[in-house]
């Protein structure tokens, strides 16, 4: 039998990667929280890229970021949470990594899809186990 065909693997592996998927929006949560200078550079960066309502629209950013990122870790409303944060996500690619000709946004931009991918596929399967809900 191989590793990936084991019970404890099928379990486990998506509970490690939708911790992952958290922490990865929880630290983008964490520079966003308001009053802080970051916040601020954050707004900043966001007029820059062109983005209506700078303010407003870090604001939102910033409670998704908190609010999926938690409902990720913890497995509470994991599906919506992860549908929720997939189209946000492509909005961020196509603001901020829009240049696909200089080599460092298009691998952003990858990045992205690759986030979009995972948020994808746990918007379908849901929390699976370690969830505080069993319908997540």
């Amino acid at each position: 039998m191989n590793l990936y065909d084991s019970s404890m693997y099928r379990n486990w592996a998506p509970v490690l990667a939708r911790l992952i998927f958290g922490a990865t929006f929880l630290m983008a949560a964490y520079y966003k929280i308001p009053g802080t200078e970051s916040f601020t550079m954050e707004v900043n960066m966001s007029a820059a890229a062109g983005i209506p309502f700078p303010l407003v629209a870090v604001f939102l950013a910033f409670l998704l970021e908190l609010f999926g990122g938690l409902a990720l870790v913890f497995g509470v409303w994991t599906r919506v949470a992860a549908f929720l944060l997939a189209p946000f996500v492509l909005l961020i690619a196509l603001f901020f990594f829009r240049n696909l000709a200089d080599q460092a946004q298009f691998g952003m931009f990858m990045s992205c899809m690759g986030l979009i991918a995972g948020l994808l596929y746990v918007s379908v399967y849901g929390a699976r186990h370690a969830a505080v809900s069993k319908d997540a």
